[in-house]
């Protein structure tokens, strides 16, 4: 994993990378020029000498005014509260400083013959390796609770800097955030919750103030069983939940979603997609005109061709009424999705049904054939049922033209099931059956179109004859999940 780069000025990052290094070598020197001659280093060494200094004199001048008062007080008596202080505010470092002059002031003022550093007799040493032990003591505890106050000062500003950001982001952000306190019941239901936190773009987006803030959900009208018992079941798995909510009141669209912050604390997200919703309602009454004049279209077709047949010889006129039948079977699947609203698939199943009917209603005029289907719902790509719609077309057309010669009658069955991990869909009768294979190898327009929309979709065409007739298209495997 690359490392991240440090975040550079917004002025910098416009610069091409030549101009770049000028730029940061020309702030570089810049900046050491106009660096003082004693930094904050040499200030702060100033400062603590300063005041080691004054706590050592301010020591020394106390023992000596009680040395006229108490003349047998220790000599390094008064240096302890002197060390303990500079420890506390400056840690060893300071104290140790303060320790060393305490004990070159004390020895000089007040051990031995005072004014002179000779070397004291035997009590007054073991008084001033006493005193340096009890000093090493005081320095310890004081350095140890000066990095505590240490440590606490900065996790202090560090929290208030984390705060100062969290209240940034909290106030300006344009999605609206909540947070929430679950209340609940003594057998442990949710029955309410605590508002704790409304930022003021959720506030615009409800319509509501600052007030709502410490109040509870049932304070404001409204049934919200559903809505409490979506939170208790993200506090109770931590699986976070989103849906899509209409306000009533202003008509916005919001994108909700709902996470869990501690076992007992939810947070909220509010999504503005009223933008986006209006496109998709726009897209949707685009693709219902395109449907609209799609199907009046292929109508009109229709219409010409059944116009065109009433004049013509009887073969010609057959073939124009299977094309009309087979223009009827591609407005079918149109009208399929906009009844479905999909525009990639097709409940086939159910358009079955409805061709069915129609073909049903166009093909049988003298009750010799009865058309049933028995079809499972199946969703199919609209590039696989729009094909397949055609072949079923051109076999019901068949089978109601020649299974049945008058005046016989019986029935034709459409099935579309699932056999294994393949979908077939089958037409078949209890007719005459095929005519002989060298007739159906000769084969009419009909037929050759069935072979080639079954190519088309990778499809399986098996027939079977005798008795009667039955077609199956078996369609490819669906490719399995990895």
């Amino acid at each position: 994993m690359a490392a991240s780069a440090t975040p550079q000025p917004a002025i910098e990052r416009g610069l091409p990378a030549g101009l770049l290094d000028v730029a940061n070598a020309a702030s570089g020197a810049s900046r050491r020029e106009a660096q003082p001659l004693f930094g904050p280093q040499a200030r702060g060494l100033a400062r603590d000498l300063g005041l080691a200094l004054a706590l050592v004199a301010l020591a020394t001048l106390v023992r000596w005014s009680l040395g006229y008062i108490t003349p047998g007080i220790l000599p390094f008596t008064t240096y302890f509260p002197a060390i303990l202080v500079a420890a506390l505010v400056g840690g060893w470092r300071l104290g140790t400083a303060v320790s060393v002059m305490a004990i070159a002031a004390g020895w000089y003022l007040f051990m031995g013959r005072p004014g002179s550093f000779a070397l004291p007799d035997a009590a007054s040493v073991m008084n001033l390796l006493l005193s340096v032990v009890a000093i090493g003591a005081v320095i310890a505890g004081g350095g140890y609770a000066h990095s505590l106050m240490e440590r606490l000062r900065r996790s202090r500003d560090a929290t208030v800097q984390q705060n100062l950001h969290y209240d940034t982001l909290f106030e300006t952000m344009s999605e609206g955030f909540a947070i929430c306190e679950a209340i609940r019941d003594e057998s442990g239901a949710m029955t309410d919750y605590t508002i704790l936190e409304v930022n003021p773009a959720l506030q615009g987006m409800v319509g509501v103030g600052s007030e709502v803030v410490g109040s509870r959900l049932s304070d404001w009208p409204g049934e919200r069983t559903g809505w409490l018992k979506l939170c208790d079941n993200v506090l109770k798995t931590g699986k976070p939940q989103e849906f899509e909510y209409q306000n009533p009141q202003s008509g916005l669209w919001h994108e909700i979603h709902v996470i869990r912050i501690t076992d007992s604390r939810l947070a909220h997200f509010f999504f503005d997609i009223t933008a986006r919703k209006n496109a998709d309602a726009r897209q949707a009454e685009l693709f219902d005109e395109l449907n609209h004049r799609v199907k009046n279209n292929l109508g009109l077709v229709a219409s010409l061709l059944q116009l065109q047949a009433r004049g013509a010889d009887p073969a010609v006129r057959d073939q124009l009424t299977k094309a009309v039948a087979r223009v009827h079977s591609v407005a079918q699947v149109h009208s399929t999705l906009y009844l479905s609203a999909r525009q990639d698939e097709v409940d086939f199943g159910a358009y079955l049904t409805d061709l069915c009917a129609s073909l049903s209603q166009s093909l049988i005029n003298e009750d010799r054939a009865e058309l049933r289907v028995e079809a499972e719902s199946v969703m199919l790509a609209v590039d696989t049922a729009i094909p397949l719609g055609m072949v079923l077309t051109e076999l019901v057309t068949n089978a109601v033209k020649y299974a049945y010669p008058a005046p016989g009658k019986g029935l034709i069955l459409v099935r579309f099931k699932r056999q294994e991990d393949r979908l077939v869909l089958s037409v078949s009768d209890s007719g005459i059956g095929l005519p002989s294979p060298r007739s159906r190898r000769a084969g009419g327009l009909g037929m050759k179109l069935v072979k080639s929309l079954v190519s088309q979709i990778k499809g399986e065409l098996v027939v079977r004859s005798r008795p009667g007739a039955t077609f199956e298209i078996k369609l490819p495997p669906a490719p399995k999940a990895n």
